[in-house]
């Protein structure tokens, strides 16, 4: 005998794991702080290649301009400009990241808690049919 209920939610679950759970399931292996960290590094690794094409085409754009005044300027105060650009670039990619992927974690984690709790309640409707059909039945 079919189950509606216990079908109904298979259903949802199976949906849940094609759609918006391909995204938490990951989330499910990490803390909170560790998942964090790790995206926060992802970020750092990301933010720099970003940095490093920004500064490369300002860079040619600018060129001719560079290759003029490169005789009068000072090289080491270049350089330490074009550092504290990076270090406020990806500073604020960090804050960005940081508050991103702690608010992903919450609804990931909020998410994940309903379907592990569906979870449960399908495998209690398994143990109570279980518990309600003689042994005979089983094997048809």
């Amino acid at each position: 005998m079919l189950n509606k209920e216990r079908i109904r939610l298979m259903t949802k679950l199976a949906a849940y794991e094609q759609g918006e759970g391909k995204e938490y399931m990951p989330m499910s292996r990490f803390y909170r702080r560790d998942y964090i960290g790790f995206q926060m590094i992802k970020t750092l690794f990301y933010s720099t290649i970003a940095f490093g094409i920004l500064f490369l085409l300002t860079f040619l754009y600018q060129m001719e301009s560079f290759l003029e005044s490169m005789y009068q300027m000072d090289m080491q105060e270049y350089i330490v400009g074009v550092l504290v650009k990076y270090i406020i670039f990806v500073a604020v990619y960090q804050v960005i990241a940081r508050f991103v992927y702690s608010r992903r974690y919450r609804k990931g984690h909020k998410s994940l808690k309903l379907y592990f709790n569906r979870l449960k309640k399908v495998e209690k409707l398994y143990e109570r049919e279980e518990t309600l059909l003689p042994i005979d039945d089983w094997e048809e």
